[in-house]
């Protein structure tokens, strides 16, 4: 099955969490679940956010947020794939979608805070990193803060 781009729904809560916590602790810390889980219910601000179903089901997620603020960007939320199904082209297929999504709504700047294991992922999409705090996220995980200009 060719993967496909849909629509979050309340029933994919679940697989969201399954993708969450097998990228737990290599991209996200065990504290961030409960972060994830408010963005799923809607707890978080505005934004969306999309899932990859393909042949194994829900095979990935990631979504938007807006800034209300002129001088802030819009950004990348909660992106992952499955272990098991990274670097087959669906996390780039993902992120493309975002970038159109933000394009689409006129933003002019799409930014995200990433770890350095996946900062060089995002910076082939075109993503400049602009900061870098040491255990940002927590020991041993930097946090890395990039722009993208669409």
């Amino acid at each position: 099955m060719t993967p496909r781009i849909r629509a979050y729904r309340p029933e994919d809560r679940a697989a969201c969490l399954v993708l969450f916590d097998a990228n737990t602790p290599e991209s996200f810390l065990p504290h961030e679940r409960s972060e994830f889980e408010a963005w799923l219910d809607g707890e978080d601000g505005p934004g969306e956010y999309l899932v990859v179903e393909g042949s194994c089901g829900v095979e990935a997620c990631g979504g938007v947020w807006f800034s209300q603020e002129m001088q802030r960007p819009a950004g990348f939320a909660w992106g992952m794939v499955h272990p098991e199904r990274q670097r087959q082209g669906i996390g780039t297929l993902l992120a493309r979608a975002r970038l159109a999504r933000l394009r689409a709504l006129d933003y002019t700047q799409a930014a995200l805070d990433t770890s350095q294991s996946t900062a060089p992922f995002y910076a082939r999409l075109g993503f400049r990193e602009v900061r870098r705090t040491p255990d940002g996220c927590g020991p041993g995980v930097d946090r890395v803060d990039m722009i993208a200009e669409l």
